[in-house]
């Protein structure tokens, strides 16, 4: 992003500063001024340095406006991959499949307290992955999950059509039970992607809807800074949500 922000402030400089002055533009502009009267003049030289400050610091507060969300993006995703240091999973039946887990940066963040508990098959769970990425990924990863049960969820990072869904829950559909965790993030497509959501899933009885955006409801504590990601009470809070419903 830090990369982006300097090509775009790069672009500004190019458009408005060095091609003008290539192209002569401010010294035509320059030598005009001798045909113009002194309070004209002064009026022209005070309208360039208040555009010249002006642009400046624009550029400046878009630079360290960009940056710092850069920054905060990157904090996130370091947490996110901190808390996904390794741990041993509990020891289970195994006979019985393990969860079949699969989502984005919020599943990455809860997958080791959710594997103190449970036994993981398999997981795959990625920062910033869309509804369209998680079709193929699920359609990939079935061939090796067996009868485990899925744990995934929807609607963080876009705004969801039903086509998608519809396709996400065919590709799953075959498994024992499907646990879909559905959206609390504040996003202007929050309420919408969970009202699809929950439409979706009632045509599907082997389907359970973890209310997320309920239960975190009034819990500002369960989320970071970003409001998406979660602080070790949102963890706990989003693994018991799950397994609450594992043992129906």
């Amino acid at each position: 992003m830090r990369v982006l922000i300097v090509f775009a402030l790069a672009d500004i400089s190019l458009r408005y500063i060095e091609i003008p002055v290539r192209r002569g533009y401010f010294e035509l502009w320059f030598r005009g001024m001798k045909y113009r009267t002194k309070s004209v003049r002064i009026r022209q030289k005070l309208s360039t340095l208040l555009t010249v400050i002006a642009l400046l610091g624009a550029t400046t507060l878009v630079a360290n406006d960009g940056i710092r969300k850069a920054d905060e993006v990157a904090a996130q995703e370091k947490l996110v991959v901190e808390a996904g240091e390794p741990v041993d999973q509990v020891i289970t039946n195994p006979d019985i499949p393990g969860l079949w887990v699969t989502g984005d940066s919020v599943i990455l963040g809860i997958r080791n307290v959710l594997a103190q508990f449970e036994r993981i098959e398999l997981i795959n769970a990625r920062v910033g992955r869309q509804i369209g990425e998680l079709i193929e990924v699920a359609r990939t990863d079935q061939r090796f999950v067996g009868a485990s049960p899925v744990v995934l969820n929807l609607g963080n990072n876009n705004r969801l059509v039903e086509s998608d869904v519809v396709e996400l829950m065919e590709v799953v559909k075959n498994q024992p039970k499907i646990i879909v965790v559905n959206t609390a993030v504040p996003r202007s497509w929050k309420s919408e992607n969970n009202a699809l959501i929950k439409s979706v899933l009632a045509r599907y009885p082997n389907t359970i809807l973890v209310d997320w955006d309920a239960i975190s409801a009034n819990n500002p504590e369960f989320f970071a800074s970003d409001g998406v990601h979660l602080n070790p009470p949102g963890v706990n809070a989003y693994v018991s949500a799950i397994r609450e419903v594992l043992q129906k």
